[in-house]
């Protein structure tokens, strides 16, 4: 089944704010309900997880820029919902790539340098109801 787009929501995170915090509150501020997240950027420090399955566990690894350098965000997916409680859930998986290295998984925990360029692609409540075991 199709849903139609209720709404494209662009947002610039500043350097220093931490993802996902920063996406959570601005979907709180506009009043949004459920949809979809694209970002490119970048960010200073990243807390990258991959699910252990058989341990039922992010196993978390930190990565951090050094001065001159960045972790281009290439791209940042994911989506957003509030659930039934209220609470506002964003799941997030980065693609980051700088001179040493890169990297992919669930981005836990980001700090944003020097900016990210954030569109919040809104179709509302049903994004809860297809992803209901976030539903918590």
């Amino acid at each position: 089944m199709a849903y139609s787009l209720k709404g494209l929501y662009p947002l610039r995170i500043e350097k220093g704010m931490i993802v996902p915090d920063s996406i959570a509150r601005a979907v709180g501020e506009r009043g949004l309900r459920g949809g979809g997240i694209i970002a490119v950027g970048g960010l200073s420090y990243a807390e990258i997880g991959v699910y252990d399955r058989s341990e039922k566990k992010y196993h978390v690894s930190v990565y951090e820029a050094r001065e001159d350098e960045t972790l281009e965000a290439a791209p940042i997916v994911g989506n957003y919902l509030v659930t039934s409680r209220g609470h506002i859930s964003v799941h997030l998986h980065a693609n980051l790539a700088w001179r040493r290295d890169r990297v992919a998984g669930h981005l836990v925990r980001g700090v944003v340098d020097p900016f990210l360029e954030v569109f919040l692609l809104e179709v509302g409540d049903v994004v809860r109801e297809v992803f209901f075991h976030r539903d918590t």
